[in-house]
């Protein structure tokens, strides 16, 4: 039986600009859904989530099948709009009161709400009731080995300013010093590097560019499909990438992944992780983490429990919050 599809393919840029003109169709396939996944009920709907919602709102007949290997990301609330999406929906306030609580935070003005310390352990549940999640054990009969190393970085003793009003970035921008020594010392002829500042990819593009070939992948890249191309054509080189935009491409041809200063999101860490395996490449993947001070360990310390990293909250975790009436 042969089958006569019309099908028309869009990046998410230009899904949010023509979502509008989109009439009745009969199905709706998004990879990387976790981009479309913020609130439906409380603040921070994104362009994209209502796009998205008015189109199936406005066709019930329309089949969605909806792709991520991130479903769950900083809260409770992606889940929430995934299932909104495929037509399964929980009472907002009864999903907020199960996984967040409100509270008065030091650094915040009013009370607000926020997850609750075992909200990941809680919200399991509905994840296995309603997706169908497949890992890539499930795919193939063995999957090799991925090592995890921690790196410790020698740097000068921090001195904080006696006459300058700075910040916890000061002290973490401190630790970021002389990185390139100890990238240089792993020796691989590809890598890929991640790097959370600016400043630093510039830094790093400038050491290390002085042994191979560098490419750098940031919020300044102007053609980011091309500047992936030639990282990945070439015979050896350094691909710096922002730690926020370590996903879209294969890096199963360089040999490790290498972690200057981290991401916030859990969300991102594990995109960047995903682009050492392939199904058609499947080999051994390193993963080093560079950790000089105690904001370098604070970040990977919370990213490898599953959480985001939330500075304020840190320099405030002794102080135990107040829960408010609700």
């Amino acid at each position: 039986m042969a089958f006569k599809t019309k099908a028309t393919v869009l990046s998410k840029e230009e899904f949010k600009k023509v979502a509008h003109t989109i009439k009745k169709p009969t199905a709706i396939v998004v990879d990387e859904l976790q981009y479309f996944l913020s609130p439906l009920f409380a603040k921070g709907r994104s362009q994209l989530a209502t796009a998205l919602y008015t189109i199936l709102k406005g066709n019930p007949d329309c089949d969605f099948l909806g792709l991520s290997a991130t479903m769950i990301r900083q809260n409770a609330w992606s889940l929430h709009t995934a299932l909104c999406y495929v037509g399964v929906y929980y009472d907002w306030k009864r999903w907020r009161s199960m996984f967040f609580e409100h509270v008065k935070l030091p650094f915040l003005p009013y009370p607000a709400w926020m997850p609750k310390p075992d909200w990941r352990n809680k919200i399991r549940p509905f994840l296995e009731r309603h997706a169908d999640i497949v890992s890539l054990r499930d795919c193939v009969s063995y999957l090799p080995k991925a090592t995890s190393t921690i790196i410790k970085v020698k740097q000068p003793k921090y001195e904080k300013p006696k006459y300058e009003l700075v910040n916890w970035m000061h002290e973490h921008r401190h630790e970021q010093q002389n990185k390139h020594k100890y990238i240089l010392e792993l020796g691989y002829k590809k890598l890929i590097v991640a790097v959370h500042y600016t400043d630093q990819i510039d830094s790093l593009a400038l050491e290390l560019g002085k042994e191979k070939p560098v490419f750098v992948l940031d919020g300044r890249t102007k053609d980011a499909d091309l500047v992936k191309r030639q990282a990945q054509d070439a015979e050896e080189c350094f691909f710096i990438c922002q730690a926020s935009m370590l996903f879209g491409f294969d890096g199963y041809m360089f040999g490790a992944i290498a972690f200057a200063s981290m991401s916030h999101s859990c969300t991102f860490h594990t995109q960047a992780v995903g682009r050492a395996r392939h199904l058609e490449h499947l080999a051994p993947v390193f993963f080093y983490y560079l950790i000089a001070g105690r904001w370098d360990q604070r970040i990977y310390d919370t990213i490898q429990s599953g959480k985001d990293f939330n500075p304020h909250i840190y320099l405030h975790e002794t102080t135990r919050v107040t829960k408010t009436k609700q």
